[in-house]
């Protein structure tokens, strides 16, 4: 059996060529570079489509819970805020609505949330008749909005629903008023 001294041994290793040159490391980080240039902006879109959907659904759950309120609690008049909504009716320990939309201007997936009476909406019950002691009159109409945090980072657009449950928006992501005012119909 032969073998080799540790002189020959090593002049063997180091003749080698293991790893990567300079240029070659360069190479693999310049095209990393580039893919994540690539990917970058279409993973902002699609959060930005997943918070944009996620608000249109809040928009229905809070539709529902002013149905829910005006039919048990404010004889056939809506809340004017989503603290309204919050509170249970006598004798009952849960709210029309649940966590995170208990409290105006509440933030869910990087948009605000908001519910006011609708321009020219008048009063149908007086706060201290509702069925549990809203701070506010239960009214004729109601406008549920949720707008973006951050346009171009959090969402694009802005939502709105009216009593009738029809869903409005706009381009801008600004926030939308009682009047619906630069909104248009989101179908």
């Amino acid at each position: 059996m032969t073998t080799l001294s540790p002189r020959v041994a090593r002049t063997a290793r180091t003749d080698s060529q293991d790893g990567f040159t300079l240029i070659e490391l360069l190479i693999v980080v310049a095209m990393i570079a580039v893919l994540a240039t690539i990917a970058f902006p279409i993973l902002l879109r699609a959060r930005i489509s997943s918070n944009e959907g996620v608000a249109v659904a809040s928009l229905r759950t809070i539709h529902s819970a002013q149905a829910a309120f005006a039919s048990s609690c404010g004889s056939g008049g809506y809340a004017q805020s989503l603290e309204d909504l919050a509170l249970p009716a006598i004798g009952s320990s849960v709210g029309f609505i649940q966590e995170p939309l208990t409290v105006t201007d509440a933030v869910q997936n990087g948009y605000y949330a908001s519910v006011m009476a609708a321009n020219g909406a008048s009063v149908v019950v007086v706060k201290a008749a509702t069925c549990n002691g809203a701070s506010a009159d239960a009214m004729t109409a109601f406008v549920a909005e949720r707008h973006p945090l951050s346009v171009s980072e959090t969402g694009v657009r802005s939502f709105a629903i009216d009593t009738q449950g029809t869903m409005y928006m706009r381009q801008d992501g600004v926030e939308i008023d009682d009047a619906l005012g630069g909104a248009i119909v989101f179908k």
